[in-house]
Parts: structure tokens; sequence; C-alpha cells
């Protein structure tokens, strides 16, 4: 690429000095601070469910309705029902975490008052739930706000019901009408999709028909809602009564088969999510969104917030290990060498948890890798260290602009000439805290983009422009 200075090059090791750092990097035992905390999650109960007694009936009634207008009253269960569902959710485009979910509740098989129990004879339900409650972490407000995490269709059909511009930030139990689309499957079976976010709900409506995979909208926290989560709920009927459990198991007693065309495990232990942070993390509560601290790129000499110097926070999010398992974890040099490396014994069984490890950051420029391994699988992020982020005065880069600036409101950029392909758009603080990131595609050579910074501090902010290969950062001045 010619328009876009590669300064990242890598350039070679002086070895002598990367041995004494390496042996430095292994050996210190002082180190070792974990910050580590559960995710506190709210969930739905019997006294305050997904979908209350009152919105079936409503529901139930809207969907008859509107059978009868599509002409589609007649279209009742077959004697044996053939849907295979796919997973309701996807990563958005550009948005990628090794894991983005869990289960925080799955349909309670025991209809008797106060006694539950889920399709794998466990307890992982509340009483009298119908749906199985997907919820998505870690920074589940940040993933919602961001459009990060998708409904999609889990099998092919038509539209039976649809509802949007419902307010989306709820936190508990309440009143409120959710977003949320019902399908109608070929076999007369019933898919709903609850809690979606205002505003992104599919525009199709009533009547049209979708395919397995299609969009849906985008995991929020709308009508009765402890957090951003999918309410999703099978019947094999017109009504709530014919609810049934996609997951199969000893003790599903509404069918016997899966309606899963892969079905997951009841537990699903795993590493979720790693990153490489500016300084602790500080988990928002309900409804407010998470600030994120993590940063792609450190500027040596670093002194994050509340660290010793030369130290960053290498955080691992993690889904239902077992206790006493042993994490491994390591950072990796640009030549795949190991720079630092320890080991974890997770304390507890948790549903979700995170654990931050203080570590001396590498001093000699380039691309690093910080890893984490349970059961065999590998969860991983890049990151850079340089002495130089790049910064250039803008009449020296003719390609890339950004103007006004100083700016008080909104700035546009406008870059010319550049080579087409993926790009990533970031906007960070002089600590280096990522403040918004956006992957965009460059078709035609151009790029031109406004960016509302009214909620901002005043300050300097660096906005960056990469790829896989190179970089260019601008300094902006926020007044």
């Amino acid at each position: 690429m010619e328009n876009i200075p590669k300064i990242l090059k890598i350039v070679g090791f002086n070895f002598l000095l990367l041995a004494s750092i390496l042996l430095r990097a292994q050996n210190n035992t002082s180190d070792l601070q974990v910050d580590d905390g559960g995710f506190t999650f709210a969930i739905n109960d019997a006294k305050h469910p997904c979908i209350s007694a009152q919105e079936y009936s409503i529901l139930n009634t809207e969907i008859s309705d509107n059978l009868k207008k599509l002409h589609l009253e007649n279209n009742a269960t077959k004697n044996s029902l053939t849907t295979s569902l796919i997973w309701p959710l996807r990563m958005a485009t550009g948005f990628s975490q090794c894991q983005y979910y869990f289960i925080g509740s799955y349909v309670d098989q025991n209809t008797a008052a106060t006694a539950i129990q889920d399709f794998n004879c466990e307890t992982n339900t509340y009483d009298g739930h119908q749906g199985t409650d997907i919820a998505i972490w870690p920074y589940g407000f940040y993933k919602m706000d961001n459009s990060q995490i998708e409904v999609i269709a889990a099998a092919p059909g038509t539209i039976i019901q649809r509802n949007d511009g419902n307010f989306d930030r709820n936190c508990a139990s309440n009143t409120m009408t959710a977003n949320s689309i019902v399908i109608q499957h070929a076999d007369g079976s019933y898919a709903l999709y609850w809690h979606m976010k205002n505003g992104s709900v599919t525009t199709k409506t009533v009547g049209q028909t979708v395919v397995a995979g299609e969009y849906l909208g985008v995991v929020g926290s709308s009508g009765s809602s402890s957090g951003p989560h999918l309410h999703f709920e099978v019947w094999s009927g017109t009504t709530n009564t014919t609810y049934k459990d996609p997951f199969s198991g000893n003790c599903n007693l509404l069918n016997a088969n899966s309606w899963w065309a892969v079905q997951k495990p009841h537990t699903d232990p795993a590493i979720m999510k790693v990153s490489v942070n500016t300084t602790d993390i500080a988990m928002a509560t309900c409804p407010d969104s998470d600030v994120m601290t993590e940063s792609d790129v450190f500027q040596v000499p670093f002194q994050g917030a509340g660290l010793t110097a030369g130290y960053a926070k290498f955080y691992i999010f993690t889904r239902e290990i077992p206790a006493n398992t042993t994490l491994s974890m390591s950072i990796l040099n640009p030549n795949g060498t190991t720079f630092n490396s320890w080991t974890y014994i997770m304390p507890t069984f948790n549903k979700t948890r995170y654990y931050g490890f203080s570590k001396l950051l590498p001093t000699i420029d380039g691309v690093y890798t910080f890893q984490a391994t349970y059961n065999g699988v590998t969860c991983s992020k890049t990151f850079t260290i340089t002495h130089n982020l790049g910064i250039e005065p803008i009449s020296e880069v003719n390609q890339f602009n950004i103007f006004p600036n100083p700016v008080s409101h909104t700035f546009i950029i406008s870059a010319a000439a550049i080579e087409n392909g993926k790009y990533t758009l970031k906007l960070t603080n002089v600590a280096g805290q990522l403040i918004a990131t956006e992957n965009i595609t460059i078709d035609n050579n151009k790029l031109e983009k406004s960016f509302a910074v009214d909620t901002l501090s005043n300050g300097i902010y660096f906005l960056t422009l990469d790829n896989a290969t190179s970089r260019i950062s601008k300094k902006i001045i926020k007044n």
C-alpha cells in the first residue's frame, strides 16, 4: 500500500536485550496480581417472567387474528414436526469474539409450583419458564449499543407477529412491550424471538417470509427483561400452551427429540474472550454501557492508571469452567516465541467470571499475541508495542485529512487514492483507551465519514485507520 505509511514494520531483534527481558519477565513473581469478579447478572424468575400470562393472552389473540388475515389459520400442527433449528444468534459482520453468550435459563420441565428442572435434570431455569434465555457477555449493553450480536431466523417461515419501537434498556420486571418477532414454520410450529433492540427489528412485515439464517434484529433488553438477552421459545401449535423444549434430554417431558440441527451441550465451558487493558476494568451495572479500557496499541514507556509503570492488565472472560481447572496463558513475541507464560487454577465454578493479571509489557516494537487456553482450545488477541504512534502533522499526509480540527461537535475524515480493502477505524484517548471502533470496507479508493464527538470530554484523541499491515493515526483536539 503506497498511500498509508507502513509504520509498523517489525525490525530485527537485539537478541541479547530480548533474552534479558524474557528472563526478567518470566521470573518476576511480583506481577501475579489477580483481579477477578463474577458477572452478577439478574435473571428473570417466576414472579418476573420474560413473558407474563397477560402478555401471552394478548399474543395468542394477536397471532390468531393475523392467521385469519393471512388465511393461514388452517395450517395446523402436523402429526410429525419436521422443523430443524439453527442457533438463533450470530456475531455481526466485522465483530469477532471467541464466545459471546451463555444460557441464563432453559425451559422449566417441572410443572409443580416452586419446583424446577431443566431438560438435563439440572436447575438452570426458573419456575414456569417456557423458553431459552440466551444472554450476551461480556459487556452486554456495549454489545447492544454497537449492534454486535444479531438475532437470526432459526428456521424458514412466515412472520405472524412483529413489534418494534419499544424501550430497550430494561433491567427488571415490568409491563412494557418487547420488540419481537414470531415466525410460523411450514409444519405449523412457531418460534418466538423476544427482547430485541429498539429500531433493530427487520423491516419485513407480517405475512412476509424469511429464510433460515436471515437477519431479524439485534439482541436487546426490551419488555420484561433483566438485561440484554434473547428469549427464544418454540410452540407446536398456535398458543403458548403448546410450548416445547428444543433441547433433548433425560428430563425433557415435552418432546422426545431435539429440535436443533446440532444441539449444543447443556454446560459448555469455554474462554469467551481475552483482552489487553490499560487499567482495571469496571463492569457497569444495568442499564449503563461499559467504559472500555482495552487497547490494541501500547506506546512505551507506558503508564496505566493505577498500574505499576510498564505493566498492563491481561484479562480473560470465562463461561462455566469447572473448579480446580488449570488455565494456561501466555504472551507471544512477534516471531511466535514465548515472552511470558503463567497458569491459573479456577477456584470455583461460575456461570461467567473474569480474571485480570497485571503483567509486564514487552518493550521491543512489534505485534504481540496474548492467548489463553482451556481444554486444548485457545482464545487470542494481538496488540502492538511501539515507541512511536506514527502521528504525523495533517499537512504531511494529503490523502488523509480531518476537518475541522480542533473540533467541538462533528468532524469529517476524508481520504483519497487509498487501496481498496477492509480497514478498521479506531478512536482512542491519550491513555490508549478505546473510545469507538468501526470496521469499514473501501471499494472506490475513497473514504469520507463523519464522527460526532459532542459527548466526549475536551482533550486530545487519536483516530487510527489500519489494516493487517499498515496504520496511520491523526491527532484530534476536542474543545
